[in-house]
């Protein structure tokens, strides 16, 4: 293929892409999701199901605050129950993978509140990794990873100096206030 017929079939394509969307300062997103949590060894709970719910501002075009507060009621034995509550704060940066979906890159802090059979708390470090796809303008689909580490957890002992849960969660969002580029 010669150069100048890549450049025209380059050029005769370009009208057909389509931008990809971005967000207005003061976008809001909220959405809800069910979580999968794989709690660290160390704490001896067992993983589970819960859900939980996010709402999310856009700051700039490409970056957003989320706080996300999440419930998983579980076990740590024959007769204890436990019930998680992890809430995170992320600072996310939205980036567009195509004109319907961004991966999301995420960091910032979690506080978890382990209650019911047990009482205690404890604060770290969160990262998120994940994918929003656009079914409408207003409606999309959301599949999120993260991981908490917790430098001095709950359960501080000589085997257990940090602890790391991973939350793998699916839900639905509301994106308002939407505008394309």
């Amino acid at each position: 293929m010669s150069f100048r017929v890549l450049v025209v079939c380059v050029a005769s394509a370009l009208p057909l892409a389509r931008p990809a969307a971005a967000q207005r300062t003061g976008t809001i997103e909220i959405g809800g999701f069910a979580r999968f949590t794989d709690f660290d060894n160390s704490l001896n709970i067992s993983n589970s199901l819960g859900v939980g719910g996010r709402i999310g501002v856009f700051l700039l075009p490409r970056i957003s605050v989320e706080a996300e507060l999440a419930t998983t009621s579980t076990d740590s034995g024959p007769s204890l129950s436990v019930k998680h509550t992890p809430f995170h704060l992320f600072g996310v940066y939205n980036h567009p993978a195509d004109p319907r979906a961004d991966i999301l890159i995420g960091v910032g802090y979690v506080h978890n509140k382990y209650s019911d059979g047990v009482s205690s708390t404890d604060n770290g470090v969160a990262g998120l990794v994940g994918v929003r796809y656009r079914i409408r303008d207003l409606l999309a689909l959301r599949i999120d990873a993260n991981e908490d580490f917790m430098p001095s957890p709950a359960n501080k002992s000589p085997s257990a100096s940090f602890n790391g849960n991973l939350g793998l969660q699916f839900g639905v969002s509301v994106i308002v206030n939407t505008i394309k580029r």
